[in-house]
This record gives C-alpha cells, structure tokens and sequence, in this order.
C-alpha cells in the first residue's frame, strides 16, 4: 500500500460547511493540525474522500527521530478513537433552525507509515456533506491554510472558524453559554470565574490571532456584574474563491425588479446587499419566515424615546440573531375571542383605507449614508448622496415628497 498510495498536495486555501463550524467538539493542537492538513488536501471538485498522506513536518515542525514517530503514532490512535458532535443537516444539506446532534467517528483509519514519514489517514463518508462539493451547496466557509498553521492554541483554531464565517460583516456576537458549548468546552470547566475562560481561551485566541487576517477586539456585554454575552468585533477582507469554483446559487445579485419587498426595504434602510444575501439564505433554510423581516421593520418605525443611531446594524442583528423572534412568535399567536352578546344588523358604511406607505426622513437617509456601521460597509455605497437616493430608492419606486415641511422618501405598497 505504501508504494500506491497518491500523495496529494496541499491546497491554499480550506472549507468546510457552516454546520460543522458551528458543532461542539474540542480538537488539541496536533489533531488540529491533522484535520486542516486533511482539509488542505480536499479540492473542490471531489466527490469522494480519498486516502489522505499527510507528512510529519505538516504536524510536528522540524522534530525528527524518535519524539516524532511516538506524536505521531500517539496522534494516529487518537484521531481514531476520536468522535465530534455534529450538528445534522436537513434533507437538502441544509442548516435547520433547531437542529439535532450526533457524535460521529471523523476517522475510520489512521497509521503512522514510519518508512515514508507521516500520518496516512481515511475519512468517514458520514462527513461527505460537510466537507465535499460546498462550492455547489454554498453554505460554507473557506479559510488560507497558510493563516491556520501559526495557530498554537486548541481554541484558537475554532474561533479562527467561527470568525471567518462572519468575515463578510466584522462582527459576531456570542452568549457565552453558546460560545463554550461551540468550543467543546465541559460544563465544570472554567465554572468558577469568568476571568479564567477569559485568560485561558479568550485572550489566548485574541494574542494568536493577532498575526492572522482575523485580528479582533472584544467586548464583554453585561447584565449587571455578570458578563452574558461577547462581541468580536474585525476587519478581514473577503476571501476571493478560485477560478476553478463553481459560482454559489445566493452570489447572484438579483436585478432590482426582482428585488423582494423585504429587500428593498432593507437596503433601504441601509443593510448592505451581502447582509441580504445572508438573509436569504436564512430564509431557504427556514430559520424564520419572511413575516419576521417586515415585523422587525416595523418595530424599528415605532416611535421611540432614544434614537436608534444605525438602524442598518440593528436591523441586521435583530433579524440574523433572531433578537425578535420569540416576540414577533407571540405577535402571531391568536388569542380566543371573548363571548359577545348578539346584535342587531346594521348597515356599515364601506371605509376607504389609505394604502400604506413606507416613509424615511431625508435627513435621516443622509445620515446613515454619512455614518455607515460595520454591516453597510463603504463598498456598497454610490460615490455621492444623489446617486445612493437613485439606485436605493428611487429605482425601487421611492418618490421625494414633502411631509409637515419636511424633505421623505415615500414607498407606496
């Protein structure tokens, strides 16, 4: 076997699906290293796994003789014995809003082949989906191999994933249930003070990848003294795929009179066009329905105290955090109506209704094209504030109008 086995070449760049990302599983350093040098080896076009040769320099540096052979026979024995706990796919390899998990065995053979130097590897066909032909399926992510191999810490390497899924918007924000839960993290690890997570995964990862594409800063939101959730806050550039990929079916920007309502309104309001892209991905997925976005727009219309500075931004997290969701759920429930006494009949007059209308303040859409936030990068603005009005607004049917001695924008639905 070992004179017929293929020795594949490492690739620059990585992927695996978006489900597998975001599964609870724990990887140290050198399995880490193993599963992004098997990654490395996967091209896009393959439809089967093949029999992986994976050299020892790839996971144990410049060490030789001895140390290497018992890491990397240690190494082989571990990732056989090794299960992750995978968030399973629907029925079209699609995410579910409200997923199952399953523990499945990632390897079903793994060697060390002393003669040739490394790690000979086979991968269980149960990972087909989340890791062959993504450029079809397009829920994926895609990182460079070269970022990944000056990652040291077990952690590092997760958040690096969980990062670059968001790369496209600069920010993701974690409960910290959530986070530890996707970090493989036990339940009586780190249970004692925050403070040790915070040292032991989170400034860590921060101090690694600080020599990556995905430098971060964080913020620690609190209720109280207790710190609930994180926001990761980035600038990464995107990640521009081969020429040899096949184009993703949610890459193709829609003409604007094939723009759905919801997406009109949002861009709109400010949302860039990728941040809609993500949304109708959710929406195939069914990870809410499209009622929900118009509910989350009209939550934000609502007369309010303290003015919302970005509404794009607040938009996009209400609708991809699902912020609003169990709300607007409730909004839908019917509620049994009250016995009435019986009445006479009367004749009712028939009441002309308005037709509705979505309004903006002109100087409201001047100051969110001034200010754009981190989900309405400067990218996807026109050069000047006239130009942005005709190709967001009035080539989508907005007309200028004057309202109480003031300069809208009036969408008649």
């Amino acid at each position: 076997m070992d004179n017929q086995l293929t020795v594949i070449p490492p690739r620059p760049e990585v992927r695996q699906h978006n489900a597998l990302i975001n599964s609870s599983f724990v990887l140290n350093t050198l399995e880490w290293r193993a599963f992004t040098a098997i990654l490395s080896r996967i091209h896009p076009d393959d439809e089967e796994f093949k029999e992986y040769f994976i050299p020892a320099p790839e996971l144990v540096g410049d060490e030789t003789g001895g140390s290497a052979y018992s890491q990397i026979k240690s190494l082989a024995k571990r990732l056989l014995n090794r299960t992750l706990y995978v968030e399973l796919l629907g029925p079209k390899g699609e995410r579910v809003s409200k997923p199952d998990y399953e523990y499945i065995s990632f390897i079903t053979k793994a060697r060390y082949m002393r003669q040739r130097g490394g790690l000979f590897v086979k991968v269980n066909p149960d990972f087909v989906p989340y890791l062959l032909q993504l450029t079809q399926r397009g829920n994926f992510t895609k990182s460079l191999t070269a970022e990944l191999k000056s990652l040291n810490s077990s952690h590092s390497f997760k958040i690096y994933w969980l990062l670059s899924e968001y790369r496209t918007f600069g920010a993701r924000t974690f409960t910290v249930e959530d986070l530890r839960f996707r970090l493989g993290i036990r339940p009586e690890e780190y249970t004692d003070r925050f403070n040790n997570f915070k040292a032991k995964v989170l400034d860590k990862a921060q101090e690694e990848l600080a020599d990556t594409d995905l430098r971060f800063e964080m913020e620690l939101l609190r209720v109280g003294k207790a710190v609930k959730q994180i926001r990761f806050t980035f600038n990464a550039g995107p990640l521009v795929l081969e020429p040899s990929a096949t184009k993703l079916p949610f890459a193709v920007a829609k003409p604007a009179t094939a723009m759905e309502p919801w997406a009109m309104s949002l861009l709109a309001m400010g949302v860039a066009e990728a941040g809609c892209e993500v949304i109708r991905r959710h929406l195939v997925e069914g990870q809410y329905p499209v009622d929900y976005l118009d509910y989350v727009v009209e939550v934000l219309q609502r007369p309010r105290k303290a003015k919302i500075r970005k509404p794009a931004d607040y938009a996009y997290k209400c609708i991809t955090g699902k912020l609003l969701l169990e709300e607007f759920r409730r909004s839908q429930e019917v509620l049994p109506a009250p016995a009435v006494k019986p009445v006479r009949k009367s004749v009712v007059k028939p009441v002309a209704v308005a037709p509705a209308e979505t309004i903006y303040q002109l100087e409201e859409v001047r100051e969110m094209y001034e200010t754009p936030g981190p989900f309405a990068k400067q990218a996807d603005r026109a050069p000047t504030f006239e130009q942005h009005i005709e190709r967001i607004y009035l080539s989508q049917g907005f007309v200028l109008d004057v309202r109480e001695g003031q300069q809208v924008l009036i969408l008649r639905h």
